[in-house]
């Protein structure tokens, strides 16, 4: 085995050595000569004394501004207000003890920035200097109120700094909210103290390090959360040497692999740990740590992709005895758990901002579960779009899911009653609000849309004059992208958006476009997880040779339509399509040109049909189409444009041009049938009249004839 010696840590070390002893020494100088009242005339020696005990003070307090008053190791937290006394006792001997009314004040507040420990040290050293002095008048009442000061405001200042560092998480007015205190219940904090939504994060939190405790082998996990002042504490721990985790510390990290990790604001791991005492900092004793995996906790701004617009919370640290524990699948997975202590911090934020009401906050959290509950595309809007009335103050809430492909979207929700019917249509990205969102990414809000020049469409002249827009006033459009969570920047798709306008002149706040940010992402991941499920889900309602849907969910559709235009006093039409001379193709050309044909006509299905609309493969030859919201007129004209289209196919065999064509029959919801078996029987019948006419016709069953009828 190589053998080296690390010079760097060797001198370290030492100096560090050297410091505790030249601190010792100085300190037993010092109080020597103020038991000796020394400082009564100054002389060269005492002089110099000073110098060097202003000088020791004046470099403790310049590491504690940057560490934190509860940084450390017990005794480098004892040596600060050890020093601090001696110097205080200094001036009051050359003032003539005339300051000593100072120290009732003075311990208090030792205690209050360095603990029991330290205001306890300061205690007994004024104590042993008065009590050591020839007595003079009134000692015994000075020593009276020290104690009693010491006890009864030291113990209040104390108390007080429990509750404020362990209240958790406040708010604060202005600005993020930011989580400062000892979330895992370490405190002396009564629980009843704290918020209901404060116990939950911490309980969520607390969880979320019990997942990852579990499956990533480790010896300690430290959770790190910036506080207010600029400093870090440890919010959550889990660790195998409980006791020597230094719970009440409070940092700022500018070197070592932990400043390393919040100034290069990436994930850091380190398979062989140099200068244990100075990386491994929330330890209170030198523990034989091999390896560490660090990752910054950060919220990505919107508004710019580049590293200044990460705003750093905190730190998730893991740790483990034995070297290179830590492989691509232990980062993975702790990278996917600092991504949930994110959100559930970003939902909880949220909240605090915008001030939800506890029925509002009821709703929000309702949703998400409601989200986890399911993998139906239409029930996930559903849920988009009641939550956005139940916790928006807004005249208009509607939802689109984009088709970034053709350029257009379709409004799948729209609040408002009777403006149901709306859904369903197309939405232009051209000129359109909707379009500027989709394209651009990135959300979109406007006081007065009245008052704009360009993009005043939102939906489209044809929407926006249904819904009525003209009226709305304040307007917040925000994207929802499809989600990767277990691939780093992968590019994302955006799905669709939400819409939510005022009548009046009332701009979207930032807490409430946060909130919208919220739930966007939330319904992005299920979507996204929906639509995953979608396509595995429509291998098995696909036809295997034309691409387009099988006989079984074409009843189900159809169906469906039905019953939406009942209830919405809409029409819908059905078409069922016969592919003219399939056998004498199969005779002539063989089957596999047959096959061809249909796969053809399949294909020329998909591209000339709206999304809305359903085809499918009826049987053998025949195709089925069910046109939701079509009347009589608007399915005549879709089949004569399937006719024509089909007829310019360019199919061929060995060079011979093989001609296709169709026959159409068609029916309409109410006017040829009230449920679905009477609207197939119809559109058969009409079907029969288009074979019984020729090739290449079409027929709609209100236009036979009663004579027709009765042959």
């Amino acid at each position: 085995m190589r053998k080296y010696i690390d010079l760097k840590n060797k001198i370290t070390s030492s100096n560090y050595l050297l410091g505790k002893v030249f601190i010792l020494l100085l300190s037993a100088l010092i109080f020597v000569l103020i038991y000796k009242n020394s400082f009564h005339s100054f002389n060269f020696y005492s002089a110099l004394a000073v110098l060097f005990l202003i000088s020791a003070v004046g470099y403790k307090a310049f590491n504690y501004i940057n560490a934190g008053f509860q940084s450390g190791s017990l005794i480098d937290r004892l040596e600060f207000p050890l020093l601090l006394t001696l110097l205080f006792e200094v001036v009051i001997e050359i003032f003539g003890y005339d300051l000593f009314p100072l120290s009732y004040a003075m311990v208090p507040v030792l205690i209050f920035f360095f603990g029991l420990a330290g205001g306890g040290l300061a205690f007994f050293v004024i104590a042993f200097l008065r009590l050591t002095q020839p007595e003079g008048e009134g000692l015994a009442v000075q020593m009276s109120l020290l104690i009693f000061s010491t006890a009864v405001f030291g113990y209040l200042l104390q108390r007080g700094k429990v509750r404020f560092n362990n209240y958790g998480i406040h708010r604060s007015k202005g600005r993020e909210v930011i989580l400062p205190g000892l979330m895992s219940g370490h405190s002396d904090q009564e629980k009843n103290e704290e918020p209901l939504s404060v116990k939950e994060l911490k309980e969520d939190i607390g969880g979320s390090l019990k997942i990852l405790d579990q499956l990533v082998p480790n010896h300690s996990i430290v959770l790190y959360m910036k506080m207010d002042d600029g400093l870090y504490a440890i919010a959550d721990f889990l660790s195998e040497s409980e006791d020597n985790v230094d719970r009440g510390q409070r940092l700022n990290f500018r070197t070592g692999y932990l400043g390393w990790v919040l100034k290069t604001k990436t994930q850091v791991s380190i398979t062989s740990i140099k200068n244990v005492r100075k990386n491994l900092i929330y330890y209170t004793k030198y523990l034989p740590v091999k390896s560490l995996l660090a990752t910054p906790l950060y919220i990505q701004k919107e508004e710019d992709s580049n590293e200044a617009a990460q705003d750093i919370f905190g730190m998730l640290v893991i740790d483990s005895l034995e070297r290179d524990a830590f492989g691509e699948k232990e980062k993975l997975i702790v990278s996917l758990i600092s991504d949930r202590i994110i959100e559930l911090i970003e939902r909880f934020q949220l909240s605090e901002k915008v001030n939800l009401s506890s029925q509002e906050l009821s709703s929000f959290y309702d949703f998400t579960q409601k989200l986890n509950a399911t993998s139906d595309v239409d029930i996930i809007l559903d849920h988009i779009n009641d939550t956005l009335l139940k916790l928006f103050d807004a005249d208009l809430v509607a939802v689109s899911v984009t088709d970034g492909e053709e350029g257009y979207s379709c409004l799948r929700r729209v609040s408002g009653g009777i403006q149901e019917h709306l859904e369903g249509k197309e939405i232009p990205h051209l000129n359109t609000l909707i379009g500027l969102v989709c394209e651009s990414g990135k959300h979109f809000h406007f006081e007065d849309l009245s008052t704009r020049e360009k993009y005043k469409q939102v939906f489209g002249k044809e929407i926006d004059f249904a819904l009525g827009m003209n009226n709305i006033k304040s307007i917040l459009i925000y994207p929802f992208y499809e989600t990767y969570p277990d691939v780093e920047n992968q590019e994302q798709n955006v799905l669709g958006c939400v819409v939510i306008g005022r009548k009046t002149k009332y701009p979207f706040n930032d807490g409430e476009i946060g909130l919208a940010k919220i739930i966007c992402h939330e319904s992005a991941k299920s979507m996204t997880a929906s639509l995953n499920f979608q396509k595995v889900k429509e291998l098995a309602i696909k036809d295997g040779l034309t691409g387009i849907y099988n006989h079984r969910h074409f009843q189900e559709m159809l169906s469906h339509s039905i019953a939406h235009a009942e209830r919405y006093s809409d029409h819908a039409s059905l078409l069922l399509i016969d592919m003219d001379d399939l056998k004498m193709i199969n005779d002539t050309y063989g089957h596999r040109m047959g096959d061809a044909a249909l796969s053809a006509i399949g294909n020329l299905l998909t591209e000339s049909l709206r999304k809305v609309d359903i085809p499918a493969r009826y049987g053998g030859d025949e195709f089925a189409v069910v046109l939701p919201r079509t009347n009589k007129a608007g399915s005549i004209a879709v089949a004569q444009k399937i006719r024509d289209r089909i007829e310019r196919i360019s199919l061929k065999s060995d060079g011979e041009e093989i001609e296709l064509s169709v026959s159409i029959g068609i029916a309409t919801y109410p006017e040829s049938g009230t449920d679905k078996e009477t609207l197939v029987e119809k559109a058969d019948r009409a079907l029969y009249e288009s074979k019984n006419q020729g090739k290449n016709k079409l027929t709609h069953y209100e236009d036979i004839s009663l004579e027709e009828l009765g042959s």
